[in-house]
């Protein structure tokens, strides 16, 4: 069919036959950019053209609205030759004005005046015209429009290339102008007769033809997409016409389509004529199928054009679906199996089109061709089954006769029809390596024909296209349709007697099946499952599938019971066990799930497991037999905890985990790489507004789909069997239907923290194990507890009574009737029972340990350094706090840190004795101070509250010197006093010592000091503390006297004489002293030397004269004198620096240290 765009020529009719080749020819050597209307997007179109004589009964449709945009001149052209301007006016303007008037009539505006020109170079050397005869056509015709009148120079007499390029082009924009004009003009006409579709008499067929020369006019400008969207409004009008006369709408024209169906060819995408059947739709001789062949035919040809081949395969199932729909909604007449015949044919058609065009990677394209390969594999098993070419079957005569009509009804191979080419070894690597072994070697209707002539055909068809729907799916990731179709071939292989073949599929089903609890369908693949291995005579599967069938509450009754009993017969067959391999579907191992629910599982108890003790598990088991049965052994597993890991451990073992592993596989995705990436998607119109705003999420290929969370995996064996080394357990029980509750016992052999693990019951050579108990399993420890003692206490006070505890854990150890530990304590430190349990006690006391207790206290509650503690009646794992009291003797000194001790423990469980360090803080702790008053000397003892809370009374001191005496200067009759924390308690004594002549034998002075002192808390109970002093240098050897002048009149700021006597006292060693004026800066300044050296050598007094300055008024203190001992450097090698040794206080006596000067204010009044 020739859908070239026409072009019209008038005027001289030889002159543009001379032109028309050159031009036809130029024309689609190069594409133009078409700038459409009603703002649609430009397109670049490449442009053909065809020519014929202006013909004006040609526009009479034109006028009335009922022409075709096909047929219809798209430019029309005035050729003439004229170059001489009297004659332009003597007879060419009169016939281009006839004819322009002739256009304008028909309301034509797309023309264009070509003038011809040959140029005589010899006339119009030295001439040139004023005006040109192109000049007095565009004055006379195309004053607005100039570009329609053209010249160009004769291509036949000169050359001029440029000339014919301009005219080329200028026909292309005119031919696209004209296509504007005329294209949305012929759009409102459609759009106005389809407004008139409900009105009486309308024809669809005419509508039909007009909106398919819009669709072809589209399709020759390359406009695929919008030629498309032509076919479909025409597909569902029609559609929709149909559906409604199946509601009593009555149209004439769909009585032309309402013929038997005797011939029923599908689809045929390789035909070299496509527009044969239009021919046959204007003749009003095509069935609906035929009609709708034709229909599809161009869409897929639209598509394949526009490089959308995944489109066609996509609008197939629709196509199919919604002709057979039409089809019953017409009620035609047709023979049995016409339409699959029909079918069939369509869907290997479609498949061989899909199969030369796509690429193995093409997801996209192998999505619609998966149900397309399902639905041919199923449209042949319909075939089979009525022509009787089922396995098993022969065909009868009345069939013989059905595979005739059919096969004649499809027809043969159109000779004009361009065959798939057979693969030969000329076809490049590529090309074969697109679908190897996948493209059949025969047009669909010779396979058809081909199956149905034999059993045999038949059968290696149906499993060709059945392996290939399987393995389309499964690489499209559709898995569960995979399975479904393997239920149909597992079916085929066991109507052929193979069911060791169609195990593999029924046995896929079932894993999908119970994985996304398909339980009814589950149950039915079972049964199938049953008849493959009684068939095959696998005596161990047929006895496990009988027990899953007797399990499945979805059967009626009487089949769960039937084959309950099977189980039991064919169990007692059984007459080894098979190895426990969990990669052998036949081994001995069933899923527990399958047959029992495990409803709880509880460990009985209360504490922690002793070990070589029992573990007590009780296990609630939902038994899903229809009758009783009884279980030889039922286990359960346990192993040693495992810690999970944290978020950031489990990262470091990840990461390791992929740096280690091999080059060949590739890493795990991160969290962040395994997100669906998605994308905005945006969908325009033609006019370029928005249409639809949406969030996409492209699937990423070659990995796996998203699926659903029920969909994990599930093998219908366990996968593994785990450690049975540790395990609780019973035999020989009867277990009901419904719930049974088990108690499992077991010896705890091994220490630790333990996870139950694995349910494991075994009835005859079967072992049902759990593949994955449904919630949280209790953790369990099994300990062997040793056995300890600690002492229990809070901060201990010395010389105070102090509670304590001795906390015995028995552990697992088991104690002896006559059980005792024993504590030794270090010096100065005793224990006891307290008074609640001192009468269980067996104390020794050794005989160099003096007791601290008085005589007021009981026997029997006596401190001691050793103490035996009993423990009677004494249990494994029992705790027992046993109340002691201990006392630390107090300090007899200071100290700087805490009074420490150690109790040395003897506990029966062990050989070795261990230690506890235990640490007193004093109560009270008590000084001395030396006072002396010129020769005088007097003793300060000063106790001072630390930790505890006291009664302090009869204080006494003692010295045990001759010659030294104590005189006692505190009140005479004096109570119980209290002291406590940072209270302090002085007590004053008078040193009497004899002439100094046995000073030489006094150096020095041990003087005891002793107290009684009691508990706030036990008041009726005194303690005695003692302590030692010992007094040096306490004899006072110099006398310092210091008096300033003047005495009354002392002013600030003025210098006054500071007169120091130093007097011997004692005789004394010590000749050469050093002496210093200690004064603070604020109050005093000394004028000169502040410090001097004086020789006491055979004087016994010494007088210095010192001057200082006041400075400030008021009472001040006299400035402080320090003397010390000199000694000169350079008397040896060692001493080579001179220094000074103060005097202790008891030997130098400052007799005006506390003397006060008032200094006034000076006569101006400084202050």
């Amino acid at each position: 069919m020739n859908i070239k765009p026409i072009i019209t020529y008038s005027g001289s009719g030889p002159l543009f036959r001379s032109l028309e080749a050159h031009i036809l020819n130029a024309i689609p050597l190069d594409t133009c950019e078409w700038r459409r209307t009603l703002q649609r997007p430009p397109k670049l179109v490449r442009l053909e053209a065809q020519t014929q004589p202006f013909n004006a009964a040609a526009l009479e449709k034109y006028k009335k609205g009922e022409w075709s945009i096909v047929e219809h001149p798209i430019l029309h052209i005035f050729v003439t030759e004229c170059n001489d301007i009297d004659a332009y006016k003597a007879s060419t303007r009169l016939e281009i004005e006839n004819w322009l008037k002739t256009l304008t009539s028909f309301g034509i505006t797309d023309w264009m005046i070509l003038l011809v020109e040959t140029l005589d170079t010899r006339k119009t050397k030295n001439l040139l015209p004023r005006t040109t005869v192109l000049d007095k056509i565009r004055l006379d015709f195309a004053t607005k429009n100039d570009d329609r009148c053209i010249s160009v120079l004769n291509p036949a007499k000169q050359k001029s290339m440029e000339s014919f390029r301009c005219l080329v082009q200028r026909i292309r924009f005119l031919m696209l102008t004209s296509y504007n004009r005329n294209i949305t003009k012929y759009e409102e006409l459609i759009r106005t007769k389809r407004e008139k579709r409900n009105h009486h008499g309308w024809d669809f067929l005419q509508y039909f033809f007009m909106q398919e020369d819009l669709a072809l006019v589209f399709e020759k400008l390359e406009l695929y997409t919008e030629a498309l969207i032509q076919y479909d409004e025409l597909d569902a009008i029609f559609s929709q016409y149909v559906t409604n006369s199946g509601f009593g709408e009555k149209h004439k024209w769909l009585d032309t389509f309402r013929r038997p169906l005797t011939s029923f060819h599908g689809v045929s995408l390789s035909r070299r004529n496509k527009f044969e059947m239009r021919g046959k739709i204007k003749e009003e001789s095509v069935s609906i199928l035929e009609f709708r062949n034709y229909l599809f035919e161009r869409q897929a040809h639209l598509l394949q054009q526009n490089n959308d081949i995944p489109g066609i395969a996509k609008r197939l199932l629709n196509f199919l679906f919604t002709t057979l729909r039409e089809v019953d909604v017409i009620k035609l007449d047709l023979q049995e199996g016409s339409l699959s015949c029909w079918e069939f044919v369509c869907a290997l058609e479609v498949l061989q089109l899909c199969e030369q065009a796509m690429e193995p990677n093409e997801v996209d394209c192998f999505q619609h061709c998966a149900p397309i390969w399902n639905l041919a594999k199923d449209k042949l098993y319909e075939l089979g089954k009525l022509c009787g070419l089922l396995p098993g079957y022969t065909p009868t005569s009345a069939q013989l006769h059905i595979v005739v009509q059919l096969s004649s009804g499809i027809g043969d191979i159109p000779i004009d029809q361009t065959p798939f080419p057979d693969p030969t070894p000329q076809i490049s690597q590529q090309q074969r390596d697109r679908s190897p072994n996948r493209r059949p070697k025969k047009c669909a209707t010779e396979q058809l024909k081909e199956a149905l002539g034999s059993n045999q055909a038949f059968q290696k068809l149906y499993l060709e296209l059945a392996e290939l729907a399987i393995s389309t799916y499964k690489h499209v990731s559709r898995l569960r349709s995979a399975r479904l179709v393997g239920l149909d071939l597992g079916n085929f292989y066991c109507a052929l007697n193979e069911p060791h073949k169609a195990v593999g599929f029924f046995t896929d089903l079932l894993r999908e099946l119970k994985a996304e609890n398909w339980y009814a369908l589950s149950s039915q693949t079972l049964l199938e499952l049953a008849n493959c291995y009684r068939k095959m005579g696998d005596s161990l599967a047929y006895t496990k599938t009988c027990s899953s069938i007797s399990c499945c509450q979805e059967l009626e009754m009487l089949v769960r019971t039937f084959y309950y009993d099977e189980f039991l017969k064919s169990a007692k067959s059984l007459k080894s066990s098979l190895s426990a391999q969990p990669s052998l579907e036949n081994a001995n191992f069933c899923v527990l799930e399958d047959h029992f629910r495990i409803c709880d599982i509880d460990v009985l108890n209360a504490k922690s497991i002793i070990q070589d003790d029992y573990i007590i598990v009780q296990v609630k088991l939902d038994s899903l037999y229809p009758r009783e049965i009884v279980a030889e052994t039922l286990k359960l597993s346990y192993e040693v905890h495992v810690t999970p890991l944290i978020a950031g451990e489990a990262v470091q073992v990840a990461n390791l985990s992929t740096h280690n592993a091999s080059t060949a596989h590739t890493p795990a995705p991160s969290a962040k790489e395994s997100r669906l990436k998605f994308a905005l998607h945006l969908d325009y119109q033609q006019d370029n507004n928005l249409a639809c705003a949406s969030v996409a999420c492209g699937t990423p290929k070659m990995k796996q789909p998203v699926r659903r969370t029920s969909s994990t995996k599930r093998k219908l064996s366990p996968s593994m069997q785990s450690d049975f080394s540790n395990f609780v357990a019973t035999e020989n029980l009867s277990l009901k239907p419904g719930i049974n509750i088990i108690e499992l016992r077991g010896k705890a052999t091994r220490v630790g923290t333990w996870d139950l693990k694995q349910f494991c019951l075994g009835i005859s050579q079967l072992q049902f194990l759990s593949e994955q108990i449904p919630f949280k399993l209790p953790t369990f420890e099994i300990t062997t507890k040793p056995a300890k003692a600690v002492l229990d206490f809070k901060t201990l006070i010395a010389g105070i009574v102090q509670p304590m505890k001795l906390i015995v854990s028995g552990g697992s150890f088991i104690f002896p009737p006559d059980a005792k530990i024993t504590l030794k304590c270090t010096k100065n430190m005793q224990i006891r029972l307290a008074s609640s349990t001192a009468v269980k006690a067996d104390i020794q006391t050794p005989l160099d340990i003096n007791p601290l207790t008085d005589n007021n206290e009981n026997a029997a509650e006596k401190f001691d350094s050793v103490l035996n503690v009993p423990l009677p009646n004494f249990k494994s794992f029992e705790e027992r706090e046993i109340p002691l009291e201990v006392i630390a003797d107090l300090p007899g000194r200071k100290v700087t840190k805490l009074y420490e001790h150690r109790i040395s423990l003897s506990c029966p469980w062990t050989r070795n004795e261990f230690q506890s360090r235990i640490e007193f803080q004093p109560a009270m702790e008590a000084t001395c101070r030396l006072h002396t008053c010129d020769t005088q000397k007097f003793l300060q003892v000063i106790i001072k509250g630390l930790h505890g809370h006291l009664f302090l009374t009869e204080p006494k001191v003692k010295c045990d010197v001759s010659g030294v005496r104590l005189i006692d200067l505190n009140p005479a009759m004096q109570e119980q006093i209290e002291i406590y924390k940072s209270l302090t308690v002085s007590y004053l004594y008078e040193i009497k010592v004899e002439p100094l002549q046995a000073e030489m034998e006094l150096a020095l002075i041990k003087v005891h000091f002793s107290i009684k002192y009691a508990d706030v808390d036990k008041p009726q109970v005194y303690r005695d503390h003692g302590c030692a002093f010992d007094l040096v240098d306490y004899i006072t050897l110099f006398n310092i006297q210091a008096q300033l002048e003047p005495k009354e009149l002392c002013r600030i700021r003025s210098v006054c004489s500071l007169n120091l006597k130093i007097t011997k006292v004692h005789e004394n060693p010590f000749v050469d002293l050093m002496y210093e004026v200690v004064n603070d800066q604020n109050l005093w300044a000394v004028c000169g030397s502040s410090a001097g050296v004086i020789s006491m050598k055979d004087v016994d007094s010494h007088s210095i004269c010192l001057d200082i300055m006041p400075l400030s008024t008021g009472f001040l203190p006299m400035p402080s004198i320090r003397l010390s001992k000199y000694t000169a450097g350079g008397k040896n090698k060692t001493d080579t620096h001179s220094k000074a040794d103060p005097f202790p206080p008891g030997q130098v006596y400052n007799s005006t240290k506390s003397m006060q000067i008032y200094v006034i204010a000076s006569v101006n009044g400084e202050q």
